[in-house]
């Protein structure tokens, strides 16, 4: 397990401790703006959930949502953000530090980690809060048809979807410019690769 350390509320460009990096280390190209960059991304996943909506809707033929309950469904997505940075926290390896917190400035939560792992490590990592959507979604999918759970369970999985955006871009990039068997590690100023 790795030792996961608690920072509390940080400005969003804070710095944290870094490893060195090897000498033959390439940097991986990514998007300046990561919010903007990362947005179609965010199109397959989106579409997923209508097609989970879809499918519920027509097996049981009811449509039934009591928007009342929808904002709690969204709360709960949104209060999930600190998970969805733990559940990256908990992929790396035993003995690394990785601190995780949260900006309010930004409206958002985040993991660090400046250590080396694999590529297939750093893919597993950061698709790991795909779970936050995958779960609501599911639930939702095979449990019973209720107004009001429909209402708190779609928001919350949809956030739970969208919100890895950034995610999925830092997977495609990796695959794109990243050789198999090779080592990713973060840096204050972006994404590095090396053998």
């Amino acid at each position: 397990m790795p030792h996961i350390i608690w920072c509390g509320n940080k400005k969003w460009d804070s710095e944290f401790p870094e490893k060195p990096l090897p000498e033959n280390a390439v940097r991986i190209e990514r998007k300046a703006d990561l919010f903007t960059g990362s947005l179609p991304y965010g199109i397959v996943p989106f579409l997923f959930c209508l097609i989970i909506i879809y499918i519920k809707w027509q097996w049981l033929g009811t449509k039934t949502v009591y928007p009342v309950f929808v904002p709690i469904g969204i709360l709960i997505g949104l209060l999930l953000m600190p998970v969805h940075e733990l559940l990256h926290a908990v992929c790396y390896c035993e003995g690394q530090t990785v601190y995780t917190g949260i900006s309010l400035e930004k409206i958002a939560a985040f993991a660090v980690c400046h250590e080396k792992i694999s590529r297939r490590r750093f893919v597993v990592m950061s698709l790991m809060p795909m779970l936050l959507g995958i779960i609501p979604l599911t639930v939702f999918l095979i449990a019973p048809s209720s107004p009001i759970l429909t209402a708190i369970l779609i928001p919350a999985g949809i956030i739970g979807m969208l919100s890895p955006m950034p995610d999925y871009m830092d997977v495609h990039m990796v695959h794109k410019q990243v050789p198999k068997g090779a080592y990713i590690q973060s840096q204050n100023d972006g994404l590095y690769w090396f053998r």
